[in-house]
């Protein structure tokens, strides 16, 4: 059971494909993604944040999730919890995202299936539910529509504290953030 005397966060971002860059280490603006995410996780454990929710979706989630598990290590508190849309999510998959996907939810402190198969909302009701129980939302976004701004308007209309890591949007992302309108 997770202790409610703790700050708790949610990841929502962009699949591999939704990239204007390839998710790969050798990749420089890939490495300005994690640097910042990383940073961000490392001041959100030092603001008392110790849950981290992850959807598992192919790239942003399943970045996100592999960098809170390095913390993990260092920081006894910290959990992760899965929150699967529905049973087989991975399967179509690519073969390095679905071996990350089973890697990430086998370490996870807990996993939360929403739905036994897929259904027209499913995704949706995963995001609502991840934003339902944080305090935060970690994304990286840069203006297209689709889940991510979805996500990022209902937490809004939540009062959420939206943290995005993507730094090139980052002036245009708070210009909209104040409007209340992603």
């Amino acid at each position: 059971m997770i202790d409610n005397d703790f700050k708790k966060c949610c990841f929502s971002g962009y699949r591999p494909s939704k990239f204007p860059f390839k998710l790969k280490k050798e990749n420089a603006d890939f490495e300005v993604l994690y640097r910042n995410l990383s940073t961000t996780i490392s001041a959100l454990i030092d603001d008392e944040c110790a849950v981290f929710y992850t959807g598992m979706a192919s790239g942003f989630d399943i970045i996100a999730a592999e960098t809170v598990l390095k913390f993990k290590d260092k920081h006894s508190l910290v959990k992760l919890i899965a929150v699967v849309p529905f049973e087989e999510q991975e399967k179509s998959y690519s073969a390095d995202w679905k071996t990350r996907y089973e890697t990430v939810l086998s370490a996870c402190d807990e996993v939360v299936v929403l739905s036994k198969e897929y259904h027209a909302g499913c995704y949706q009701n995963r995001n609502k539910y991840m934003v339902d129980n944080s305090d935060y939302v970690v994304t990286w976004y840069d203006g297209k529509p689709g889940g991510t701004r979805n996500t990022l308007n209902y937490a809004q209309k939540k009062k959420r504290y939206i943290v995005n890591v993507n730094t090139e949007y980052l002036k245009e992302f708070n210009n909209l953030q104040n409007k209340m309108d992603i």
